[in-house]
């Protein structure tokens, strides 16, 4: 805890050193230069305004947020200082690669109060790594989101009590050297972690420079009951001393002089206990800062910049009034563009609008990008056209007449739903459009034969009784005919689905999804499909996955399956019938077919196995810098060996990296040499384990006994993703999928030739953190969301500094295509018009503007621009009047 931080004014020089460096780094040519030009000048801004106040980065996604940030934290530590991270669950990783490259070292995510405790696991306490000690730690925005109560075991929170205990005893509080009454016989203080823990926070505290730890403490002691601070029950989340528990964790912790908040997408429960955590776990010292990434500082709601603000570290008080102001200003100009005092009005909103935020804030956004800029002035047109939205419809009137029957049921079904007890059916008419109500309609066992039964009114009922009985009865009555209803049209809907055959597999929206997917794959390029609803999505994998085998094997090209799996075979009945293919589908034909050219397949296989390990055991010759994959590759090499002395027993460790580096390569793998394996290789062993696991004595290198053993569990890891039965053309990435496999689907995906070809991602799993960019620019919406927020963050996944789009563009200028043939990132939302979906969409689409006006400099967009003939010159004062919080001259913008 000893805090040694020698100032802010330090962490500027270091800053502006270090721009210094990459600039002349760049100037040269150098491939070593780390920051690019908009990076090095949020540097020298950071700089500039770090020691008077926090600050929020507000980059647009996929522009470099977490390499600025790695920058300062380095400046931080190397000044003395301590860094906190606070990240999303699933960004550990991502965060802890990037710090290690700005030099920065710190232990794995901490997710859990387990982990927290383990260390202080060592038999030796002189030889535990307490969190207080680190530079550097990494949080999960979800660490502290115990479930606590009454039958919670005591060392989830015996660390409050054992803190007080020896503070009392060890301490230099209340004049007290003795232990508490009680607390030797207590049996719920018997856990060593919480006692251990405990005291090695109290030793800490006591050495510690300054008074700050020591004064924290001594108000935990002062507020701590005893004996009721043994009562499980007190720690619940709205009781006394659970924020006595969080503040104890936190002096475990340490006082930290940075904090660092990756807030990537919000939403409002995340952002509640992300306050928590920044409130009462993550302590500050008296002169901490905070820097918060964000790319969508404000997504619904104006007042959202408010949020974060506070978040930073920022009286809000005076700022309240800009922000409203310019909010107001936005919508009155957008509704009457033409007017010039609502023009002078907004010019002067937006200059006091940024004044008030550029002390705090700095953004840039894709207009200084210089693939962009380059876009725009090859098309001539504005730098946000690179982006291309283009709807995939869905018209009721052109549907089959059983979907139409279906629509029309689920429409129906909305007069009712607002009765007692038919909320079901309300969602059958809200989700019909993106297959998720009628997979739950499939499953529903009442859509069986037995929907033919329909219950029956009473025949009497209310007949004799007096006049308030009698209206009871009548409002009963109609209650009932509504559920009557209610279950003639489920029924019509039911039926209607069930006529239409498949299922799923035939629900227009997922065909339309189909469509659009395959009309990229087959130009080579890679699909991003978002979804929200795990039934219609899994069912677009199975039956794209379906499609690509029976044209695989139609046309000859080897499909790595050798066998139909029971749950494809709905599947590849329903694409039989969609590709129109002749004849009578049998099942034992198409699994004698897989077999066949599967045994093609296990040849090329082996020949590929013969020479796999000298070629990338000459690959890593080449490049001897790579200590850690030469090293893993001789574990590698030797696991292969000892299969290879064993008789009668596969290559089991020999065949599963091959296997997984045939696919990574894909079809060319035939014809690449060591280098390209190698690369492979170090590729692979990264995405297989994070880059310090299986150090077990933090040298930073893996020793011949740390790489053997780690060897093992990977060799695991990839067995057991790359022994898959079925062809992975399209593959699904979802809550249940492991971090380990999204890492392997991360790493395939970005690689041209390697299946899979289409990712069709849970929106909550593959919108944040994922870099998906390196062979994809369209992003399919199956369903799209109503935050436009979350949309940003899901196109950010494949529009990113050296994407395919980048490319892509680079080769058309270089080969002078016209403007109308330059490559866009493709943005295909699946509309099913005529359904709720088409009104979810209008509704981002009106919130998008919106998040544009605030963010992106566009007040005035396209849309809304044609839609009321506002003449260019208007629309170019007004989007040129939008405050900017670049920290590059507005030029480098233009």
């Amino acid at each position: 805890m000893k805090q040694i931080f020698h100032g802010w004014e330090q962490v500027a020089a270091r800053l502006d050193a270090l721009a210094r460096d990459e600039a002349r780094k760049a100037e040269g040519g150098d491939a070593a230069a780390w920051l690019n030009e908009g990076q090095r000048a949020s540097v020298r801004r950071i700089a500039k305004r770090i020691a008077r106040n926090g600050v929020i980065v507000a980059d647009e996604v996929g522009m470099g947020k977490t390499r600025v940030a790695a920058a300062l934290a380095r400046a931080v530590t190397d000044s003395g200082g301590r860094v906190a991270v606070l990240v999303p669950p699933g960004l550990g990783y991502q965060w802890r690669a990037e710090l290690l490259d700005a030099g920065v070292t710190a232990p794995p995510l901490l997710r859990s109060l387990r982990q927290y405790l383990a260390a202080w696991e060592a038999d030796d306490p002189s030889q535990a790594q307490p969190w207080f000690d680190q530079h550097a730690v990494v949080l999960s925005h979800a660490f502290a989101n115990w479930k606590l109560g009454a039958k919670s075991e005591p060392w989830r929170w015996a660390l409050l009590p054992q803190l007080y205990a020896k503070w009392r005893k060890h301490g230099d509080w209340g004049g007290s050297d003795r232990l508490p009454r009680g607390y030797r016989d207590n049996e719920k203080l018997i856990d060593w972690q919480p006692e251990q823990a405990a005291l090695s926070i109290v030793q800490a505290a006591k050495g510690a420079a300054g008074a700050l730890a020591r004064q924290l403490i001594d108000e935990l002691a002062e507020q701590t009951p005893w004996p009721g601070a043994l009562d499980a029950e007190a720690y619940r989340r709205d009781e006394h001393l659970r924020p006595w528990l969080e503040r104890a964790v936190g002096l475990g912790l340490g006082i930290f002089d940075l904090i660092i908040v990756d807030e990537a997408h919000k939403s409002r429960k995340r952002e509640s206990i992300l306050s928590g955590l920044l409130d009462r776990v993550v302590l500050p010292g008296a002169s901490t800062r905070r820097l918060s990434l964000t790319a969508t500082p404000v997504e619904l709601d104006v007042q959202q910049w408010k949020g974060i603000l506070v978040r930073t570290g920022v009286a809000t008080d005076n700022l309240a009034d800009a922000i409203e102001g310019y909010a107001n200003a936005v919508t009155r100009v957008r509704q009457t563009p033409s007017n010039d005092d609502v023009r002078r009005t907004y010019r002067d909103a937006a200059v006091q609008f940024e004044s008030a935020l550029s002390p705090y804030l700095l953004r840039r956004d894709k207009r200084e990008d210089e693939h962009v800029q380059a876009f725009a002035r090859y098309a001539e047109t504005e730098p946000h056209a690179y982006r291309r939205e283009s709807e995939v419809t869905i018209d009721t009137a052109s549907l089959k007449p059983a979907w139409k029957q279906a629509v029309c049921a689920a429409e129906a079904l909305s007069i009712v739903a607002g009765q007692p007890g038919q909320q079901g059916e309300k969602r059958l008419r809200l989700t019909i459009g993106n297959g998720h109500g009628i997979a739950a309609l499939i499953r529903d066992e009442s859509c069986d034969e037995s929907c033919d039964y329909v219950p029956t009114l009473p025949e009497d009922e209310g007949r004799d009784a007096g006049e308030a009985e009698a209206e009871d009865a009548v409002a009963q009555a109609k209650s009932d005919k509504a559920v009557l209803r209610a279950g003639w049209w489920r029924q019509v809907l039911a039926g209607a689905v069930r006529s239409a055959g498949a299922g799923l597999y035939e629900h227009p929206a997922i065909q339309a999804a189909v469509a659009a997917i395959e009309e990229v794959t087959a130009k080579g390029e890679k699909v991003l499909v978002f979804g929200r609803f795990t039934a219609p999505m899994q069912q677009l994998v199975n039956l794209l996955n379906a499609r690509a085998m029976l044209r695989s094997l139609d046309q000859g090209t080897l499909w790595p399956q050798a066998k139909i799996q029971d749950d494809e075979w709905p599947a590849i009945q329903a694409a039989h019938v969609q590709l129109q293919q002749p004849g009578e589908l049998r099942r034992e034909d198409l699994d004698a077919a897989l077999a066949k050219q599967y045994q093609e397949l296990e040849q090329q296989r082996r020949r590929y196995r013969d020479r796999l390990l000298a070629h990338i055991d000459a690959g890593l010759t080449a490049c001897p810098d790579n200590v850690r994959a030469r090293r893993l590759f001789e574990a590698f090499r030797q696991s292969a060996a000892a299969d290879g002395q064993v008789p009668g027993r596969q290559r089991q460790s020999l065949g599963s990296v091959a296997k997984a580096m045939r696919e990574l390569l894909g079809a060319e793998a035939e014809t690449l040499g060591p280098k390209e394996f190698a690369a492979a290789f170090i590729e692979l062993v990264s995405a297989s384990a994070e880059r310090d696991e299986g150090d077990a004595d933090g040298d930073g290198v893996l020793d011949e006994e740390e790489a053997t053993k780690l060897w093992q569990e990977l060799e695991r890891r990839l067995d057991e993703e790359y022994s898959r039965p079925e062809g992975g053309f399209a593959r699904l990435m979802y809550g249940e999928t492991k971090l380990e496999t999204r890492r392997f689907l991360q790493l395939a995906f970005n690689r041209e030739n390697s299946y899979p070809k289409v990712l069709v991602a849970q929106s909550m799993v593959g919108r944040e953190g994922l870099n998906l960019h390196k062979a994809c620019r369209t992003v399919v919406l199956l369903h799209p969301e109503w935050n436009p927020g979350v949309v940003e963050q899901q196109i950010g996944r494949v529009d990113r500094v050296g994407s395919l789009w980048e490319r892509c563009l680079d080769e058309a200028i270089q080969q002078a295509l016209p403007a109308a043939d330059l490559p866009r990132i493709e943005i295909r939302p699946v509309v099913f018009k005529g359904t709720y979906d088409e009104k979810n969409w209008q509704v981002l689409r009106e919130r998008w503007d919106d998040l544009r006006a605030q963010l992106h400099g566009v007040v005035i967009s396209p849309l809304l621009a044609n839609a009321s003939a506002v003449p260019r010159s208007i629309v170019d004062e007004i989007n040129g009047a939008a405050p900017s919080f670049s920290p590059l001259p507005r030029t480098s913008r233009n």
